[in-house]
């Protein structure tokens, strides 16, 4: 029986986020950076989970100098991500919640704040200290508007913004199964009907509605792309852990629909194992549509 980790789940990911990511809005974010130059770039990541974000723009040649802090509100994810950053990279010291790390070009002192995101861009230090906001898979999972506000607050006039794998109300399995229409339908419903702390956390059609919440709450979008999940067999064999990855999905999306109403329970107990016999034998394929943003705050600060 598989033991599903959320840990285990943001590294199998890493390979689906890798092809994924739209590299045409990243080039944008690049081209941007060289007006920081001269000083390190000082980057907030909300939702940072195993750390594999940072990794991936050392790797990729995306960051320099930096001071790069990981918030996450699961202080197990951030325990998860410091070991991968000091396996990944040369740990030259650690000071308190500081790790200092060299790879390539890469000169980054890494931070790690387990607290939940509205809380820490609350609070009145944190206010126009940043000048990067990377947002990776997560803000799906939060309030829109409200967080974008907090986001711009944080970030000093002229920052910058990349949110990434946003998802956007399409979920794909093959081969079809007669209830896919059904059980996706009900699922991205219990995306928008999902609440956290009290508030609204995500939506099922969040990336399209970035693209206009934007400019609604005061930044300015200067590139937007899809970054679609799409995960296949190759010869019946999944890339890295990405049948486990797989597994995980389809875990989810039990989980949140069991027992659900609108549903039968032995239809969908079935489903779900057609799904699961389907990754065992490497014949699932999966796609989920997603799409990637890029911009700036106005210099005014607003």
């Amino acid at each position: 029986m598989t033991e599903y980790s959320d840990q285990r789940y943001l590294h199998a990911k890493r390979t689906v986020d890798d092809r994924a990511l739209n590299r045409g809005v990243l080039d944008a974010l690049q081209a941007s950076l060289g007006e920081f130059e001269g000083r390190p770039l000082r980057v907030l990541e909300l939702g940072a989970g195993v750390g594999t974000m940072l990794s991936r723009l050392g790797d990729w040649g995306i960051l320099d100098r930096t001071d790069y802090l990981l918030l996450d509100r699961d202080a197990t994810s951030l325990h998860s991500a410091r070991e991968h950053l000091e396996a990944w990279a040369t740990a030259k010291g650690r000071a308190g919640d500081v790790l200092t790390l060299t790879k390539g070009a890469l000169d980054a002192r890494a931070r790690f704040v387990a607290e939940e995101a509205f809380s820490f861009m609350a609070a009145p230090d944190q206010q126009r200290c940043f000048d990067l906001v990377v947002a990776n898979a997560v803000l799906d999972l939060m309030d829109l508007e409200p967080v974008l506000r907090a986001i711009w607050r944080v970030l000093a006039p002229g920052g910058r913004f990349w949110f990434s794998i946003n998802f956007d109300a399409d979920t794909i399995f093959e081969p079809e199964l007669p209830l896919d229409e059904h059980v996706m339908r009900l699922y991205h419903k219990s995306m928008d009907d999902r609440v956290r702390d009290g508030r609204p956390a995500g939506h099922s059609k969040t990336g399209r509605r970035l693209l206009t919440a934007i400019g609604a709450t005061g930044g300015e979008l200067r590139a937007a792309g899809s970054s679609d999940w799409v995960v296949f067999p190759r010869a019946g064999r999944y890339l890295g852990d990405e049948a486990y990855f797989l597994r995980h999905i389809v875990h989810t999306i039990d989980v949140a629909l069991t027992g659900h109403p609108e549903l039968d329970a032995a239809e969908f107990s079935a489903w779900v194992g057609q799904r699961f016999a389907q990754i065992e034998r490497g014949e699932l394929c999966y796609i989920a549509h997603q799409l990637d943003v890029f911009g700036v705050v106005p210099t005014d600060g607003r």
